[in-house]
């Protein structure tokens, strides 16, 4: 203004937010920078000793601003701007930089005019410069410290941002240069404050501090210009106070819904990112448990030792196919073998060696088996077979295939090789059979006659 007061002051904070972005070791560049800024700014209007005082006086405050965030966050420098950050830098702004600054401002300001009253220039230089950081700052940092957030400028959004920003100035260049003659409601700048919450709330931080900033400089020139709200004929110190505490209210709103939506938004995300985490896991887990169920399961119907179905497993399967054959009427037969002198093999060559017999007739059962056939072993050296749709000759052939195919087996045990034999009863399905164990027990009869008629034979017994 005229006067040489500010509404704010936008250097020290552009200076302050290139030295929160920056390294150390360009630090001093900026700085000299910065009061550079500040003799073009007050060149003319104050003498050069003070404009000298006035920019080291801003030199400092930057500095100080600057070193403070730097310890505060561990010299991690500039992440994202944060309920954390804007309180942080609230707090420094308002209450520890610009404050002692504008007691070197008044002074020197009181030196040079000595009629100038210290504390209500003090106010106006702490008011002024907290202001522009708190506008300006914020700005600086989120458009250039950060990524624009993805989906800012889709079709649908482009829209409302297009429908804001004509919204936003228009009522920015009617309310702050509305001449004096103009109706009453141009004189409530409050009416731009719900602009500055759709802005906040729908297009972040990024959206709030821009809208801030445009508020700012369009309050400023307004208010300088002699138009707006806030010049009514009072003075101009009493003018540039109104503005601020206009501008301070707006900001703090500003930022204050920014970074909380902003908070809670990623607050939102984190938690779908861990449902979506925990619903793997719980996916993942189930999937496992299942597995092992299944494996629980098989292991339940399948016989250690051989691979085969235990007999639990048998006579499950065999009931199944027992209760179609009666409900369709088809017919199967079921053969049991054992083999011969086994007991023998175990006194001879010991238990393990055993193991390794019944292991290779099981491999010879499973070798002849057909895809819908039920092989199990039911007992320590007997096994059955029930065959599905099979009649009494088609299971003899089959029978009787599986005894030779062993007695061909050679089983190395201890250095020397075991040949074994087998016995076999076979039996057909009978429609007056009520239960799978009436045939299995009339197979079991002709396996009994297979080892009375000297073992190593099959015996079909038929109707």
């Amino acid at each position: 203004m005229p006067e040489g007061i500010v509404t704010f002051w936008p250097p020290n904070a552009v200076v302050v937010s290139a030295l929160i972005l920056s390294p150390l070791r360009h630090w001093w560049l900026l700085i000299l920078a910065g009061i550079t800024a500040e003799f073009a700014a007050d060149i003319g209007h104050f003498p050069l000793w003070q404009i000298a005082g006035f920019a080291l006086v801003n030199a400092g405050e930057a500095s100080l601003v600057a070193a403070i965030l730097r310890w505060r966050y561990r010299d991690r420098g500039y992440q994202l701007f944060t309920v954390r950050v804007a309180l942080t830098l609230g707090t420094v702004f308002l209450f520890i930089a610009t404050p002692l600054a504008a007691l070197g401002g008044a002074a020197l300001y009181q030196a040079g005019d000595p009629d100038v009253a210290f504390w209500s220039f003090w106010r106006l230089w702490w008011f002024g410069d907290a202001i522009g950081l708190l506008i300006v700052t914020p700005a600086l940092l989120v458009w250039f410290g950060e990524a624009l957030p993805r989906g800012l400028f889709t079709s649908r959004r482009a829209t409302e941002l297009g429908l804001f920003s004509l919204l936003f100035l228009a009522g920015c260049g009617l309310i702050f240069f509305a001449p004096p003659e103009w109706p009453l409601w141009n004189k409530s700048p409050v009416l731009l404050l719900p602009l500055l919450v759709w802005a906040a709330l729908r297009f972040g931080l990024h959206g709030a501090t821009a809208s801030v900033l445009i508020l700012g400089f369009s309050a400023a020139a307004g208010t300088t210009s002699g138009l707006g709200p806030f010049f009514d004929g009072a003075s101009q110190a009493e003018s540039v106070i109104r503005v601020q505490d206009y501008l301070l209210t707006a900001v703090i709103l500003a930022l204050s819904l920014g970074t909380s939506f902003r908070q809670w938004s990623w607050a939102i995300s984190d938690l779908q990112h861990e449902r979506a985490k925990l619903e793997q896991r719980v996916t993942e887990r189930t999937r496992e448990l299942n597995q092992q169920k299944q494996e629980a399961e098989q292991q339940a119907l399948t016989d250690a030792l051989t691979g085969l179905n235990n007999r639990r497993a048998f006579f499950q399967y065999a009931h199944n196919i027992h209760d179609q054959a009666r409900r369709y009427d088809r017919g199967y037969s079921v053969m049991i073998l054992d083999i011969d002198n086994f007991k023998q093999v175990n006194d001879r060559f010991g238990h393990a060696s055993g193991d390794i017999a019944i292991r290779h007739v099981a491999e010879a059962i499973r070798a002849i088996s057909r895809a819908a056939d039920v092989p199990g072993r039911i007992g320590g050296e007997e096994f059955a077979i029930c065959l599905p749709a099979t009649s009494l000759d088609e299971g003899a052939i089959l029978a009787d295939r599986l005894r030779l195919s062993i007695c061909d087996l050679g089983v190395p045990l201890e250095g020397s090789t075991l040949h074994m034999t087998v016995s076999v009863g076979i039996a057909q399905y009978r429609p007056d059979d009520a239960t799978f164990e009436e045939i299995l027990k009339r197979a079991d009869n002709a396996l009994y006659m297979a080892k009375s008629q000297g073992r190593n034979r099959l015996v079909i017994l038929g109707e």
